[in-house]
């Protein structure tokens, strides 16, 4: 038994003394250095690696903490390379920290290569593949918003696969396009929104492409970084970069995302009494002895139409992603399935994609990198149209709330049958579900660049690629559409573009103080597009659809088409590096395109950059606290070719006409537009003044810009003497001018052991003024808004910015009837007065005013991302300030019953017999329809939540699941509050699209959509 004890004792003798260097816990004091000038760095952070253990350093660089003598202890701070050091047995150490210089040696993408971000002389903003990932989005430039100075994005068409339309420092066209220049793995696509059609919002382009392969997005905004790209570079430039494959072993990546979205708002409009009691009070007012609802009790339905339209729709985003390969063959492959119902019935988006991404290391001095992307998108579009009567939004609004869905035998109630209700208008829901509109898009982009490396320092790429895409369109209207017989329309579209560029380039450091990057090249590509349109209506039933055009009675004339453009191009550009602290960039561009008129084929376009990094200086090595400063300036020209195709020519259309005996019908052609051959690009001269400045080891970072750009030769329309055929031709003649600042700021807020804070803020301003038009009076107006307005409501004015509202301005109501005389001759007590701002006593076309522009003073962006442990939660905020919206729904919503419709829930504040106030917010109601004034534009400034996530990282590795890299849960919401005054269903709306003169104006827009997903990231 002693024996035993024996054995026991010394068996737990050795354990311990084995196991006494993991319990054993010791007291460890330490300092942390800076690198850089050997200065004590207080809020380090240093953890016991593999553990949440961990401490800060105080003010004097110190820390204390408690570890076993195995432990090895992560020592970590902002701007400087984390270091680990091993305990053993001491109890005191010092940690010196090497300065990181990651941020300054990222490499961006610029024009046709690339750069590290010390030596950037232009002005460009960056934008991570991480920051993409924090929202669900549909299109890659939705992540631009809110994060990136000086660039709008406006949510033009706010359904899914909506347009999006995009401004960097402020559009400079009046009727060319202002959109800019994107660049997708090099390959060039110019993101065309176009105008409304009349039957549904213009759709988005960039739609095709999945965000989820997106590794970042550079915005190229001043005329440095943008002259490269000659006559498409007016803008801005925004490249897309998607994820190419690395060497090593094989990963696999899993993404899925689920939703619910509904309606951010819904409009308060008039319940069925309500409606009937403003009838009533109608015919009384204009003395009429027979009421239109003696009986109200007979009118029993109260339907709330906006109720009915609006639905929770799900989306769901499925993403596969496979990478990996060898030092000579690499590869990222991925697939993609996004679907999106719309918050309308009748609406949706849906997208599947392929994208194959190769780099293939074929000898010393040859490589070939390939990008390849399928993709398949189906858009259902809700019927939103400009058009008065015909948009399903709009008659959910207008339609009287005493009308039923349905009839008893099922049919569609007709909603302009009501007593009181004008002749127009459709049920909605008869809009919404008998109304097909689909828009089905196969897209391929693809493209392969073949690099040649001569010496180290001298490359020549060729790159050949194509765009290539089909689309059909397929629209039907139901017989069971009131007053529909069946109406079937399908058209196709045919889309090829086709690149070739060929670059050179030449890098050399020469001696310690002087370094070379210059780039040459020679780039052709053109693009093809054909269409093909039928039609056919009165069909005996609903069974075929568009698939049987002759089942029509009525077949309508084919339509077809076909265009082709052509850019010949020359470039350049130089990089002089001198100590690393003064940097000189030079490009030029010469560009020859078809579009431009026989006088004005080509087009020089040069650009300048100075910068000078102050930073490494002898005299401010003394100054810790600046981590980096560099200042830049440039100037430089860049131009817009989007002026459309044949637009310099003689152009023909068809005319029918009745000759002969028999009457037949006879084709011919006759010319339709005066031909200028002179037509030519718009020039935009832009100058650029920034500072880049960090502080404290890099822990907060500064960069702003000045800019001013002017733009001249602009497109305009001038009127033309009559007997020359022609009413207008196209010319080159006005100007704009853009100035303002960008401001971004970011930085790190707090870093303890386990939180860690960052937060950015951008911001931008812009004044867009009209410094010339090409026709007398120095203004034109945009064209009309369509019935109810029936008039332009945009104005291009000398001195204004563009497209600035105009309008009659409120002067409270008449108090009494006048007579003759009077400004306003026979009106009538508790109608709408408007002041005489010309002072000729009377109220004419001349007393309107500007009252507001579309376009905001001020855009904003707010960033958060706060981590904790596992947890991390990252919040965007955004807004604009000082812009106006035409809200033509209350037009009609606020009329006060002169065409019949329903009406915003406050017009109680109205005159009336019994309140006589003449500062009533609303006039009597009558038959008397308003006049575009004041009352109409309202201010859509907002600050908007527009999205929170909250994410889990699994603690994989402890799980010791092997084949688990990473896993991630996390719940998000977008657009859950909004603060503004608007009074529609968003301020963040143009219903006209991004291109038209017609900005800001708000009638029958699909509404925004608040969202609530959750997701799961797995890696593998």
């Amino acid at each position: 038994m002693k024996r035993l004890y024996a054995y026991l004792a010394l068996l737990i003798t050795l354990c311990l003394s084995i196991l006494h260097p993991v319990f054993a816990q010791q007291k460890v004091t330490g300092i942390v250095f800076s690198g850089t000038d050997n200065s004590p760095l207080p809020g380090a952070s240093v953890v016991i690696k593999g553990s949440t253990i961990g401490t800060t350093t105080d003010a004097n660089g110190r820390f204390t903490l408690t570890a076993s003598p195995t432990a090895t202890l992560t020592v970590s701070y902002i701007g400087y390379q984390n270091t680990e050091v091993v305990l053993g047995n001491r109890t005191e150490i010092s940690v010196t920290l090497a300065a990181d210089d990651k941020s300054l040696n990222e490499v961006v993408v610029v024009g046709y290569g690339t750069q590290k971000r010390r030596d950037v002389t232009g002005s460009i903003a960056s934008v991570s593949a991480q920051a993409i990932k924090e929202m669900p989005i549909t299109s890659a430039e939705q992540g631009l918003q809110g994060r990136v100075a000086g660039v709008q994005v406006i949510q033009s068409n706010s359904a899914p696969g909506g347009a999006i339309s995009i401004r960097v420092r402020g559009g400079n066209s009046v009727l060319g396009g202002n959109e800019p220049l994107y660049v997708i793995d090099g390959f060039p696509v110019y993101n065309s929104i176009g105008t409304n059609d009349g039957q549904s919002q213009p759709t988005n382009p960039l739609a095709t492409i999945n965000p989820n392969d997106i590794i970042s997005m550079e915005v190229l905004k001043d005329a440095s970084a943008t002259a490269i790209f000659g006559a498409r570079g007016a803008n801005g430039v925004v490249i897309i970069t998607t994820r190419r494959g690395k060497a090593g072993p094989g990963t696999v990546d899993f993404e899925a995302y689920y939703g619910v979205q509904t309606v951010r708002r819904k409009l308060p409009l008039l319940n069925g009494s309500q409606y009937m009691d403003l009838a009533n009070e109608k015919a009384r007012n204009l003395g009429q002895t027979t009421l239109p609802f003696p009986d109200k009790s007979s009118w029993p339905v109260s339907t709330d139409w906006q109720e009915e339209l609006f639905q929770a729709a799900p989306i769901q985003n499925y993403a596969l992603s496979f990478s990996g390969g060898s030092e000579t063959s690499r590869y990222a492959i991925s697939g993609n399935w996004f679907d999106q119902q719309g918050i309308v019935i009748g609406s949706g988006f849906s997208r599947g994609s392929v994208r194959a991404n190769m780099d293939n290391t074929i000898s010393r001095k040859l490589s070939l990198s390939t990008s390849i992307t399928a993709s398949r998108s189906i858009n259902q579009q809700a019927r939103t149209s400009i058009n008065f009567g015909n948009g399903v939004v709009y008659n959910a609004l207008i339609s009287a709330p005493l009308a039923p869905v349905y009839n008893a035998d099922g049919s569609y109630f007709r909603v302009n049958t009501i007593p009181a209700t004008e002749p127009f208008g459709t049920n909605p829901l008869a809009l919404a579900q008998e109304f097909s509109n689909q828009l089905v898009t196969n897209r391929i982009l693809a493209n392969t660049n073949l690099t040649y490396a001569f010496s180290p320092e001298l490359a020549l790429s060729v790159r050949l690629g194509i765009d290539y895409s089909n689309d059909r369109t397929d629209r039907y209207f139901s017989r069971k559409l009131p007053g529909s017989t069946g109406q079937a329309s399908v058209f196709t579209g045919e889309g090829s573009t086709y690149l070739n560029e060929n670059i050179l380039t030449y890098k050399k450091q020469l001696g310690a103080n002087h370094s070379l990057d210059a780039t040459g090249g020679f780039t052709w590509q053109e693009s093809v597009f054909s269409s093909l349109s039928a039609s056919s209506q009165n069909f005996a039933v609903d069974l075929f659809g568009t698939d049987n055009l002759s089942a029509g009675n009525s077949p309508g004339l084919p339509g077809s088409g076909r265009s082709k453009n052509t850019l010949l191009s020359w470039l350049g550009r130089v990089n002089y590096g001198f100590r690393d602290r003064y940097l000189l960039t030079v490009s030029a561009r010469t560009d020859g395109s078809s579009r431009f008129g026989s006088g004005n084929k080509w087009g020089f376009f040069p650009s300048a950059a100075l910068a000078w990094r102050v930073s490494e200086e002898p005299f401010m090595k003394a100054v810790s606290w600046i981590s980096d400063l560099k200042i830049r300036t440039s100037i430089g020209v860049t131009g817009n070719q989007e002026i459309g195709n044949y637009q310099s020519l003689n152009r023909l259309n068809t005319v029918t006409s009745i000759q002969g005996v028999t009457q037949a019908p006879v084709v011919g052609f006759a010319v339709t537009t005066m031909a200028n051959p002179d037509l030519k690009w718009e020039t935009t001269t832009q100058y650029d003044a920034g500072l880049d400045v960090s502080f404290l080891n890099s822990r907060v970072n500064l960069s702003l810009d000045y800019y001013v750009k002017n733009t001249t030769d602009l497109l305009a329309q001038v009127p033309v003497a009559i007997s020359s055929g022609f009413s207008s031709i196209l010319l080159n003649s006005g100007s704009i001018r853009n100035q303002g600042f960008d401001v971004s700021i970011d930085g790190t807020i707090l870093n303890r052991s386990k939180l860690r804070w960052n937060a950015g803020l951008n911001l931008s301003t812009n004044q867009n003024r009209v410094q010339s038009v090409a026709v007398r009076g120095g203004q034109f107006f945009a064209p009309l808004i369509t019935s109810p307005v029936d008039l332009p409501v945009n104005i291009i004015r000398e001195g204004q910015p563009v497209s600035a509202f105009f309008g009659y301005v409120r002067d409270g109501l008449w108090g009494e009837d006048q007579g003759t005389t009077s400004l306003m001759p026979n009106a009538r007590a508790g109608e709408q007065r408007y002041k005489d701002l010309n002072g000729d006593g009377r109220i004419t076309a001349d007393d309107r005013t500007i009252l507001g522009k579309p376009n905001p003073d001020l855009i904003y962006g707010l960033t958060s991302q706060l981590t904790y442990g596992p947890f991390d939660l990252n919040v965007l905020f955004q807004g604009v300030q000082g812009a106006t919206v035409f809200n033509a729904n209350n037009f009609t919503l606020s009329d006060v019953f002169a065409r019949g419709n329903n009406q915003v829930a406050d017009i109680t504040d109205r005159w009336t017999t019994e309140n006589r106030n003449v500062n009533a917010k609303y006039p009597r109601a009558s038959s008397v329809s308003p006049l575009v004034s004041d009352r109409f534009f309202e201010d859509a400034s907002y600050f908007r939540l527009r999205n929170i996530q909250l994410g889990y990282n699994l603690p994989v590795g402890s799980l010791g699941v092997k084949w688990f890299r990473s896993a991630r849960v996390y719940v998000s919401g977008q657009n859950l509050l909004t603060v503004t005054r608007y009074t529609g269903f968003d301020p963040e709306v143009s219903s006209t699209a991004g291109s038209d003169l017609r900005k800001g104006v708000d009638i029958g827009a699909y509404p925004a959509a608040k969202m609530w997903t959750a997701g799961l990231r797995l890696g593998f």
